[in-house]
């Protein structure tokens, strides 16, 4: 599929505007499920090479307005000029994971890609989960995780790259919390599974 037909806004305000402060950390773990809402095999109209894709992101709400980046093997590194963010020298971004399934009914697979983005220099990244229709175009994207913050947390969740997934109709995604004794050197250290399932409109969280 040509990369042009990717080039939608992600987010992911994803994941809002602001940031959501995480270790860096690149894992490339990938995932081929793909299921209907019912359980079934789901129709992938197109396969989409989402490690070498033409993504816009902003840096989960850094650069307002976003920017685009093509991936290359899964990575990819924008100035931070050419990004609209003087305040950063560049940009490190990869790809995480992906994960298929059908998530509106209509028996294709809609594709969700866990990519970060960590600005440089800087001692966090931050991650977005944008979500494609079978025909590549953006369908939603995941709230950020400042929106699943703890009020005694420190930082937000992050997202475990080889726990997303598809089945029945539902987004699932393993995320480590971090706890009131966990600070930014430590990590976080309670680890919980967050689903969402698409509205016709926007992911809602179910459990």
């Amino acid at each position: 599929m040509p990369f042009h037909t990717l080039h939608r806004a992600l987010v992911v305000g994803l994941l809002g505007a602001g940031v959501s402060l995480a270790p860096t950390t690149y894992a490339a773990a990938t995932s081929d499920t793909a299921e209907t809402s019912q359980g079934g095999p789901a129709q992938a109209d197109n396969a989409v090479d989402w490690k070498n894709a033409t993504y816009r992101i902003t840096c989960d709400g850094i650069v307002e307005g976003g920017f685009e980046v093509p991936l290359v093997d899964g990575r990819a590194t924008s100035s931070g000029g050419g990004s609209g963010a003087s305040v950063y020298d560049h940009f490190d971004i990869a790809y995480e994971n992906s994960a298929s399934g059908d998530m509106t009914g209509d028996g294709r697979a809609e594709t969700a890609v866990l990519l970060s983005c960590s600005p440089q220099e800087s001692n966090f990244s931050v991650q977005e989960v944008p979500v494609f229709s079978a025909d590549g175009d953006l369908l939603g994207e995941l709230p950020s995780p400042k929106s699943l913050q703890g009020p005694d947390a420190v930082l937000p969740p992050v997202y475990v790259p080889s726990e997303l997934s598809i089945r029945g109709g539902e987004l699932s995604a393993g995320m480590n919390f971090y706890g009131p004794g966990d600070s930014h050197a430590s990590g976080p250290s309670i680890h919980r599974t967050v689903v969402w399932r698409w509205n016709g409109s926007s992911f809602e969280r179910v459990s």
